[in-house]
């Protein structure tokens, strides 16, 4: 790492910002993720697994059952509608999550 005391600028972090956002081998190109942080905690969904960490250090972790329950929680508890989708654009957002989320099941020690 490399730390200055003059302020970042976001040009700063355009290019690495556009090899995040577009390499294959990306960790964000690899799952789904959300998060989100308010006065309640911490809500974070990966995939299907949709955990809430709360400030005392709680946590509650639950996974999403089906395709109706995952887009219902991203806009519930994300605030994303994701009416920008068409039917099409969520089924196939879905497939990607179900086939990772096996792969990921998968990939886990037995």
């Amino acid at each position: 790492m490399n730390f200055r005391s003059a302020p970042a600028a976001m040009s700063d972090f355009a290019d690495e910002h556009a090899r995040l956002s577009t390499a294959p081998d990306s960790p964000f190109r690899q799952s789904f993720v959300m998060l989100r942080r308010d006065t309640g905690g911490i809500h974070r969904l990966h995939g299907r697994v949709l955990i809430h960490t709360t400030p005392d250090g709680g946590r509650d972790k639950r996974v999403l059952a089906s395709a109706e329950e995952f887009f219902a929680t991203v806009a519930t508890i994300f605030g994303r509608e994701l009416d920008d989708l068409t039917p099409a654009d969520r089924a196939a957002l879905w497939t990607r999550v179900e086939k990772a989320h096996e792969a990921w099941l998968a990939s886990r020690p037995a």
